[in-house]
């Protein structure tokens, strides 16, 4: 009867412990693991940026990362990192297109930076690629919008 007792209790607690385990993982990881789709990402990204999580950042930059900056200049993954941390990052998105291909999802927005939503902003292109870890930006270009006068 003792054996039985202790087992129940030990079960009991093992159980606990990975219910606990699970609930104490950062909001991050769990936002970043658990998101629906492409767009999720892609604010999880600038959400990231604002906050200055560079770590989440980094890891969900590709290796071969290319970037293009409003103002034309390109690049690598080293570099974009470098620029956002000298740029704002108060951002909205609008107008969100999400275009699956395979394990590849380009998505395609407009997005005013800071907090001036009447300004013209920018048209992005981001392309993110599904591996194994995860998904990772493998490229995004910012460009101008140019209001009609």
């Amino acid at each position: 009867m003792r054996p039985l007792f202790f087992m129940k209790i030990f079960i009991s607690s093992l159980l606990l412990s990975i219910a606990l385990t699970g609930c104490l993982k950062s909001p991050s990881e769990k936002a970043w693991s658990g998101a629906p789709g492409a767009e999720q990402y892609e604010r999880l990204f600038w959400r990231a940026i604002h906050d200055q999580h560079w770590n989440e950042v980094e890891h969900h930059l590709a290796p071969m990362f290319v970037g293009v900056s409003p103002n034309g200049q390109k690049f690598d993954r080293a570099g974009w990192m470098a620029y956002w941390k000298g740029h704002p990052a108060d951002v909205s998105l609008g107008d969100l297109s999400a275009q699956p291909d395979g394990a590849d999802m380009v998505l395609s927005y407009e997005m005013h930076l800071g907090d001036n939503s009447n300004s013209a902003g920018v048209q992005v292109v981001s392309v993110w690629q599904q591996l194994k870890a995860g998904w990772v930006l493998i490229s995004q270009s910012l460009t101008p919008v140019v209001k009609n006068q």
